[in-house]
């Protein structure tokens, strides 16, 4: 690459670096969705809250 050096890409504000805190961020991120999704009731769809029935009232 013309112009370029390897701290560009290897460096730590480069091109390789911004990538692997992309991926954790959206490693991590996928990880917290499925973890509190989990306790999510199966029958409800998603964005949507169950709300307990009131019997008697």
């Amino acid at each position: 690459m013309e112009g370029r050096s390897p701290g560009d890409l290897f460096g730590k504000e480069g091109v390789l670096s911004e990538l692997m805190k992309v991926l954790a961020e959206r490693a991590l991120t996928t990880e917290m969705e499925e973890h509190l999704g989990g306790e999510r009731d199966e029958g409800t769809p998603e964005g949507e809250v169950q709300v307990p029935d009131r019997a008697g009232l």
